[in-house]
């Protein structure tokens, strides 16, 4: 169960930063882990974030906007390196932008709830649509104290082919690139079919992670 209001203690409070992981946040961790995998979420690439006082917050006490995209591009970059299995020798130059590789095109986050220090942040992505150029995905970020969906980002990623300045249709170019296209569609498919049996068995949970009306 999450804590109901401060933790007396300070420094268990930010005990996520032990090496333990913090005993009060195992079973917060745990839980939300557990959700977040039921509604599809990519679990290889899922990535945690201890909330920093000095770093994350905003002027008012809570962390800041430009902190939530920094957890979106943190964890997007370790989907990009999910990529490394399928593309075997290609994978560096999509890391180094030498040849075909990623950009992200577009991104729009919804901050639903407000965070505040101490807490420690779940961010995980799922893939819901893939075409041959491109792929579209929804990141969301769960605080383990409020066990809900504090922040969410829409977007879409464009393959693109670094040597000539042109988006890069992964089925032209064959071989490993294929390989991807099919990965991706492959995980888009089981992510969306977890994530709509979730929503149908949690109607009352999938109302409260769409957060406050505003």
């Amino acid at each position: 169960m999450a804590p109901k209001g401060p933790i007396a203690d300070p420094l268990e409070a930010s005990s996520y930063f032990h090496p333990s992981g913090g005993a009060i946040y195992a079973p917060l961790r745990e839980k939300v882990v557990a959700q977040a995998t039921a509604m599809g979420y990519d679990v290889p690439t899922m990535t945690e974030h201890g909330v920093v006082w000095a770093d994350d917050q905003d002027p008012f006490g809570h962390v800041g906007g430009a902190t939530y995209i920094h957890l979106l591009f943190k964890c997007n970059f370790r989907l990009f390196e999910s990529f490394a299995k399928t593309l075997k020798h290609k994978y560096e130059g999509l890391f180094r932008a030498t040849e075909v590789g990623v950009l992200t095109k577009t991104y729009s986050t919804d901050l639903k709830r407000q965070v505040t220090y101490p807490d420690c942040l779940l961010i995980a992505p799922r893939i819901t649509e893939v075409k041959p150029d491109r792929y579209f995905c929804i990141t969301s970020i769960w605080s383990y104290r409020q066990q809900a969906i504090v922040a969410e980002t829409s977007g879409y990623v464009v393959f693109f082919d670094f040597r000539i300045g042109k988006v890069a249709n992964l089925l032209d170019y064959g071989d490993v690139y294929a390989d991807l296209y099919a990965d991706l569609v492959e995980r888009s498919k089981i992510s969306t079919t977890l994530h709509e049996k979730w929503v149908q068995d949690n109607p009352k949970l999938a109302r409260k992670n769409q957060g406050p009306k505003l």
